[in-house]
């Protein structure tokens, strides 16, 4: 299904079956189930459609536990956000992945993720990561390795949203996206072509928020990810979500 498609949460139960599965595990009574971090707040109509079908509240609170932080949901985040970003790249750009080279910059599932989505596809990928041990594992996975600092010179640039500070999308020469949980907001900027912007430096191509956003219907890979989390946020133990979701 193509990163454009839709699928209106009618059916919650269909729609967010990892969800489902932790639902008589919590108390008949309304739940409030906070998450903090860098992930989007969810659109209010999803959050309206949790708390009519299921008695949920989730929110987005600062104070509360970031989801990212627990290895368990960080590792289906980065496959799913992966794959959700290879989608957007391939709809949005002209781009033959196969055989061209992507610059990963950053650190964490994500870029982890997106090496292994990317070099299936037969990308050559270089990885841009000044933390030791994400080097060590890049390396030993036979990937190239460069500091973040480095001027590449790849067709494509992926920001991971961990692990670049004071590294912009707006920084990066030539074509950029930007994966992290909160793409940065280029609408401002001169728009060539649907979803991709022109930044000072390059071009920008436009990738979808991780979750349901105000304003947009949301897209199958976007439910995917807020059933992940929905469940994640209910379940409460790594191990447990971990079991639920192995395919």
């Amino acid at each position: 299904m193509s990163s454009s498609s839709s699928a209106a949460p009618v059916g919650l139960d269909a729609v967010f079956p990892i969800a489902r599965g932790f639902l008589d595990a919590r108390p008949a009574d309304p739940v409030a189930l906070a998450y903090g971090g860098a992930l989007p707040p969810v659109s209010a109509a999803l959050r309206a459609d949790l708390r009519s079908a299921w008695n949920l509240d989730v929110v987005h609170d600062p104070a509360a536990p970031d989801p990212l932080a627990s290895r368990a949901f960080g590792i289906l985040y980065g496959h799913l956000r992966a794959e959700q970003v290879v989608l957007a790249l391939s709809a949005r750009t002209n781009l033959t992945l196969a055989g061209g080279t992507v610059r990963i910059v950053g650190d964490g599932p994500l870029a982890a993720a997106l090496t292994t989505v990317l070099r299936r596809l037969g990308a050559a990928v270089v990885r841009a990561t000044d933390d030791p041990t994400e080097r060590l594992a890049a390396r030993l996975d036979g990937v190239r390795v460069e500091a973040v600092a480095a001027v590449g010179a790849a067709p494509l640039t992926v920001l991971a949203g961990v692990g670049h500070d004071g590294v912009t999308a707006f920084d990066v020469r030539g074509l950029v996206a930007d994966a992290s949980p909160r793409p940065v907001d280029a609408t401002d900027l001169p728009s060539p072509r649907p979803h991709v912007r022109t930044t000072p430096n390059g071009s920008l191509v436009e990738i979808p928020p991780p979750l349901p956003v105000e304003g947009q219907p949301p897209t199958a890979a976007q439910l995917r990810l807020a059933d992940a989390l929905v469940a994640a946020l209910i379940s409460g133990d790594d191990a447990a979500f971990a079991s639920a979701v192995t395919p």
